[in-house]
């Protein structure tokens, strides 16, 4: 009797939002092969094949995924919590893989196509003009009301976006956008106000299954920083159906025919809106532990099956708790210890502690989702619990921060501004954060 071969999946990225999805390949007996620039990632160190090649870098990826598929066939691609969307659609295509096509991923990874798609579609979004030019940028500026929101059409993780209150900020804002941007393009649209949610989705069968609504705690203007979100969402059923009804609208319009998607919606006084959609799932956690935490439905297996090409087995809620993320933000400096994480680990309903950073990097003022210290995931029975905890078990974690020369106490006062509307003279414990 043959061996059965187990089957193999390349999933695009080896860093550590992609080493839940790994995990799970590997717990469901597949090879996994992994690629990224950075060979000591953390999942290239996991996988059974890792291969040292930039998630960006198509071409490249698509002549090493032949010529692997050529002595050992892939069954699967996919990506998980960065921005590869367009590599995964390169190699799904080139090798006859699930997936959607090239084209479908350009406009879910182009910030500029997509919304042109959408607004076509009749896909409610925020005014918007594409830019390429501070004179283009000042000019549109002359047609859009105050305040505006500038970003790159072509990164991830809010790099290079940030809200321009007057007329001063539009030169910096511009530069960092400018400065984030890949390609250069840019995108200056209006500034939205409400409640932000998270949206996840699996597409097969010709459905569109929505795995998972939460809302999303943004902070740190003039700069757009996810601070955590709490699955699942407490706003009201109807606002979250009329965004859920909008998200599949996005989808759809799109052209995700196959595979995962993510969304961030704003709840406006005029509806809601969409931000952006990608063709993955989301990253910051929510697919890799908030919503598998509140619902039993291990979301990554799902998004695996769908990629080899088969019907999820299992994506009905076993359980209905509340998970809970939010991130560490010490005041900026160099870290010098990081004290109770086993203390913390130990805290009913504490399920995770992720530190990305150790003694000796530096903690930076957040501009971006990117360069977080770390993360702390909880779960609890209610809302308030699953809050209560998470914030038990930062107070819990002592950061040591060594405060450099540069850092002014301009930034202390700003700090403690946001926490507690005035200016005090916040130390190093007491940051105002």
């Amino acid at each position: 009797m043959p061996i059965k071969r187990p089957k193999h999946l390349l999933i695009i990225g080896g860093g550590v939002f992609q080493v839940p999805a790994i995990k799970t390949a590997k717990s469901m007996g597949l090879k996994v092969v992994v690629t990224d620039y950075n060979r000591e990632a953390e999942g290239m160190l996991l996988a059974d094949y890792p291969i040292e090649v930039s998630t960006r870098n198509i071409n490249l990826t698509v002549n090493i995924a032949k010529q692997f598929h050529r002595s050992c066939p892939l069954d699967g691609v996919m990506t998980v919590g960065t921005d590869a969307s367009q590599t995964v659609a390169a190699v799904a295509d080139a090798l006859n893989l699930p997936g959607i096509p090239f084209e479908v991923a350009e406009r879910a990874t182009d910030k500029i196509k997509m919304r042109q798609v959408l607004k076509g579609r009749g896909v409610p979004i925020p005014d918007f003009r594409p830019i390429w030019t501070l004179e283009e940028c000042q000019k549109a500026v002359q047609d859009m009301p105050l305040p505006l929101v500038i970003k790159p059409c072509d990164n991830m993780g809010a790099r290079g976006v940030r809200k321009i209150e007057r007329l001063d900020d539009l030169i910096p804002a511009f530069r960092e956008a400018k400065e984030a941007s890949i390609s250069g393009k840019l995108i200056l649209e209006e500034f939205m106000e409400g409640p932000e949610l998270s949206l996840d989705a699996l597409v097969f069968d010709d459905t569109i299954h929505i795995t998972g609504v939460a809302d999303r705690i943004i902070e740190r203007a003039p700069y757009f920083v996810e601070v955590g979100h709490t699955l699942p969402s407490a706003l009201p059923e109807k606002q979250q159906a009329r965004a859920v009804e909008v998200f599949k609208q996005a989808i759809s319009a799109l052209g995700i025919d196959i595979g995962a998607a993510k969304g961030d919606i704003k709840i406006t006084p005029e509806g809601p809106k969409i931000i952006e959609i990608a063709a993955r799932l989301s990253g910051g956690w929510m697919s890799a532990y908030t919503y598998p935490l509140a619902t039993g439905v291990n979301l990554y297996k799902a998004a695996i099956q769908v990629a080899l090409g088969e019907t999820p087995t299992d994506l009905k809620p076993k359980t209905s708790l509340v998970s809970a993320e939010r991130s560490l933000f010490p005041l900026p400096g160099k870290i010098l210890s990081i004290r109770g994480v086993e203390e913390a680990r130990k805290i009913k309903g504490v399920k995770e502690i992720i530190l990305m950073k150790e003694a000796g990097d530096m903690a930076e003022e957040p501009r971006s989702n990117m360069g977080k210290v770390g993360y702390v995931i909880t779960v609890a029975k209610t809302r308030e619990e699953a809050i209560r905890i998470n914030d038990l078990a930062r107070e819990t974690l002592k950061i040591e921060i060594g405060v450099p020369n540069d850092l002014t106490w301009d930034i202390i006062r700003n700090n403690a501004r946001r926490k507690f509307y005035v200016a005090c003279k916040a130390c190093t414990v007491c940051d105002g954060v």
